[in-house]
């Protein structure tokens, strides 16, 4: 234990004070000072007991606390908070990690320094928020310029949307909650469109949900930035990480979709960042296990990133803290991400149902967890393949797919001197295993790796331009150097294909005008099947196929039809007569004319014995998308009868290609 006690100098040495005393360790005598308490007056205190230099504060039967007594004469530094003796300690960043070692509470605050000094102008705090701040409104310019106009409205989207106006009225789901993904990520679009002034604030329902993919998209550029700021100490080369990510293509396609990936990852790199700045803080440690738990509640993949995420703990605590912060982590994330599986046990829906009953109690069909996962993880590849996801990335950001591969090799190998970098290396391969499992793989499925694959990139540029310093030793190279490769990078982007469409094309404009027609021309209480993107918009007030008129209360999103029994027996009486319209998409006609899962015979029956009233037809990338809406004609004709049956009256085949020259 260490005392506020200082002895003071011998007689004739000069103290820190400049002034004379009695030796270090010499008794210590009263100088006719106040008496203690307790003490006579007059009578002097007795001298403290010494050992050793050091003074007994205390001496019980089995040990003593005694104060230490230190020399600061020689010291040109201590990683302690600097004092009149002490100045801060400076290390390079390998030195960093090895401190982590010190059997201490708190890692002490070191500042990097690189293996080559960086001898660069000083920049105040405010230019350099000015900076960043002008930085991400780029980002979110790049990202927000013709978003409600591309990419393809898709099929989640929808039915997130959906989902989050349920929320709003008191519904987990549309429909009956199936446990398909975790709640928390529509819970919080839910949540956001209370600050943007309702669902259809921005148009049709998804044009909202963008702009809320706006503010996580924006905030993944700011961790991306923070992220590397902290790792290189270069703000350059964050920024060109920033702009790496602000530009890229696949970046500014994906991205802008309404899907629980873009929300999960916006709380997993939040989660990173907080291991990142920890210093084996708890208070980091346990918030970052809060993030990462949330993006598993918003997303189930994220999984994945699990003993990736348990490395950058260990990597970030010191011996000391190292089980506790572990352990931490890991009930906190665990605790939040469980209690998914625990509202499906409240709610007797964990197993699957069998005949007679897993319990006593269990005697009525019911959804399941597991066998909702038991079926997801046995999808094969033909409803999403991993060559077709990789074709679509390559013809997204080619650059960057490959690029940032080559970035995880050599993050890899340069690990075993750089912990800190072979962890982002690691969370990258974490996600390639779920990729490359064999499984059914989409193409927005690589939304977690976008930003992570920025900072592996320009992680490996900051390395190998800190080696090209070692050789020049002429600092400003690596800035010169560094946006010399940014230009070059964007470059690519801004010449490539992708970059055109994503800011000429207008593909969704085939699906609003559906929305417009069947405002139009479709009786509010006809039972028209849809695709889910075209749920909301039918279904709630005010929106852009309702109009100021009434909702479409039987506007039904096409699988529901023929799996709810609420809908395909109560209402439908699985007689395809009750049908009335089908608005269709490319990939909802090959579901319904092929019944890839065997249950699409009521609708396929619908849709031989109707007709094609209206056609809405836009580009899209390489080819043209379009929405065929179909009028279901009520009667046992067969189909060849119906072929040349003739249009209602004032129906129009409407081909948007005509209309764009």
């Amino acid at each position: 234990m260490t005392s506020s006690y200082r002895p003071t100098p011998e007689p004739g040495r000069q103290g820190p004070a400049g002034k004379a005393g009695p030796a270090p360790g010499a008794p210590m005598q009263n100088q006719g000072g106040p008496a203690r308490p307790g003490l006579e007056p007059g009578r002097r205190a007795p001298e403290p007991e010494t050992k050793d230099g050091s003074v007994i504060l205390y001496r019980g039967q089995h040990f003593f606390v005694s104060t230490v007594a230190r020399s600061n004469r020689g010291r040109s530094g201590s990683a302690r908070k600097p004092t009149g003796y002490t100045a801060p300690l400076k290390a390079r960043p390998q030195r960093k990690e090895q401190i982590a070692y010190s059997q201490t509470r708190l890692m002490p605050q070191v500042d990097l320094e690189a293996p080559t000094t960086r001898k660069g102008v000083p920049i105040p705090a405010w230019l350099e928020i000015s900076v960043v701040v002008i930085g991400l409104l780029i980002s979110l310019t790049t990202h927000a310029i013709n978003m409600f106009n591309f990419p393809l409205y898709e099929q989640d989207e929808g039915t997130y949307m959906a989902a989050a106006w349920a929320i709003q009225h008191g519904q987990l789901w549309p429909y009956a909650y199936g446990y398909g993904h975790p709640p928390a990520g529509w819970i919080q679009i839910a949540f956001l469109l209370n600050f943007v002034g309702g669902i259809f604030s921005f148009g049709n329902a998804i044009n909202t949900g963008r702009v809320l993919m706006l503010l996580y998209t924006t905030g993944m550029a700011l961790l991306i930035y923070l992220i590397v700021r902290r790792m290189t100490g270069s703000r350059v080369i964050a920024m060109v990480g920033l702009l790496i990510f602000a530009f890229s293509p696949m970046s500014t396609t994906f991205l802008r979709d309404v899907l629980l990936d873009n929300i999960g990852a916006f709380w997993f790199m939040l989660s990173l960042y907080l291991l990142v700045i920890s210093e084996s803080r708890l208070l980091y440690i346990t918030l970052a296990g809060m993030a990462f738990g949330i993006a598993i509640l918003s997303k189930e993949t994220f999984v994945m990133f699990i003993p990736g995420m348990i490395y950058g703990v260990w990597l970030n605590t010191t011996r000391f803290q190292r089980k506790f912060a572990l352990v931490a982590f890991i009930y906190t994330f665990a605790a939040l991400g469980s209690s998914f599986v625990l509202m499906a046990i409240l709610k007797g829906e964990l197993f699957p149902y069998t005949p007679g009953g897993w319990f006593p109690w269990d005697q009525h069909p019911h959804l399941s967890l597991l066998s909702t996962y038991a079926g997801q993880v046995s999808r094969g590849q033909s409803q999403g393949s991993i060559e077709e996801s990789i074709s679509q990335w390559l013809q997204s950001d080619a650059l960057l797919v490959l690029v940032s591969g080559g970035s995880i090799i050599f993050n890899v190998i340069v690990g075993w001197w750089k912990r800190q970098q072979f962890l982002f290396a690691l969370l990258a391969i974490c996600y390639w295993l779920l990729l490359l499992r064999g499984g059914v793989v989409y193409a927005f499925y690589i939304i977690p790796l976008i930003p992570l694959s920025v900072v592996n990139v320009v992680l490996a540029i900051d390395t190998i331009l800190s080696g090209i310093i070692r050789v020049v030793r002429f600092e400003p190279v690596r800035v010169v150097l560094a946006l010399a490769a940014l230009a070059l990078i964007l470059s690519h982007d801004v010449s490539s294909a992708s970059w055109s469409y994503v800011y000429t094309q207008h593909p969704t404009s085939a699906q609003n005008d559906a929305l417009l027609w069947i405002r139009q021309h479709v009786p509010r209480s006809d039972f028209i099947v849809i695709n889910s993107y075209l749920l909301t918009d039918l279904r709630a007030t005010g929106g852009e196929g309702v109009g100021d008129g009434a909702p479409y209360p039987y506007a039904n999103v096409y699988y529901n039809v023929v799996s709810d029994p609420t809908i395909r027996d109560a209402i439908l009486h699985r007689n395809w007569n009750n049908i009335d319209y089908i608005v269709v998409d490319p990939a909802m006609l090959a579901d319904i004319q092929t019944g890839i899962t065997g249950n699409y015979g009521l609708l396929k029956q619908a849709f031989d014995h109707s007709v094609k009233v209206a056609q809405f037809t836009a580009p899209d990338h390489n080819y043209q998308t379009s929405i065929f809406i179909y009028k279901v004609i009520h009667s046992q004709q067969p189909p060849a009868a119906l072929a040349g049956a003739a249009l209602p009256e004032g129906t129009t085949i409407i081909d948007r290609r005509s209309l764009m020259g």
